[in-house]
């Protein structure tokens, strides 16, 4: 039998727990790494893919979720589907299961996910985004692939204090660096 390595966080030489920045009562943005994900990329080809673990696909800047895992719109026919960690090719397998016509890869070490959180995690986001962010057009549900400073990340609305951000795994040290300076005037809690 292979055995199959455990995945190593791209920020595990940087990321250290504790409070950075302005000494505030209530930290600006919270800062979590999301760990132990997988990520399937489906290409369905065009937007009529239905249900690959139960729920209907979101529609072009929306996610959406199940009861276990949530679905990103990534373009036309294109979705990445998010689960809590489980063995490795499980969740592919059961989407190439439900749609054999579909091009499914498993790209769980790709990315590393950001889950920041907080009264002023818009206001961080904003510093480097070129995207209205507003919590009119920002809802629970929303997603876009986008620039953020200089790196391409994806971004999606869990809540109004709430986002998760995917960027690719070789940009994440650059990427965590200018996130915590970013958010320095409002205070940063890393947990």
């Amino acid at each position: 039998m292979v055995e199959t390595l455990k995945r190593r966080s791209a920020l595990a030489s940087v990321y250290v727990k504790g409070r950075f920045g302005a000494d505030t009562n209530v930290p600006g943005m919270t800062v979590h790494e999301r760990t132990d994900l997988t990520l399937v990329h489906i290409d369905g080809g065009n937007d009529d893919v239905k249900n690959p673990q139960g729920f209907t696909l979101p529609t072009p800047g929306h996610s959406a979720a199940g009861t276990d895992t949530r679905a990103l719109w990534m373009g036309p026919g294109r979705w990445l589907v998010i689960a809590n960690d489980g063995a490795y090719g499980a969740l592919a397998q059961k989407i190439t299961e439900r749609i054999p016509a579909a091009a499914i890869n498993d790209v769980s070490s790709s990315r590393t996910v950001l889950r920041l959180t907080g009264p002023k995690v818009r206001d961080v986001l904003a510093a480097g985004c070129p995207i209205d962010l507003h919590t009119a057009k920002w809802t629970s549900g929303v997603c876009a692939t986008t620039i953020l400073d200089h790196f391409t990340v994806t971004i999606d609305c869990i809540d109004a204090a709430s986002f998760d951000v995917y960027v690719a795994r070789g940009f994440a040290l650059s990427f965590y660096e200018w996130l915590m300076e970013a958010g320095e005037e409002f205070g940063v809690e890393v947990v």
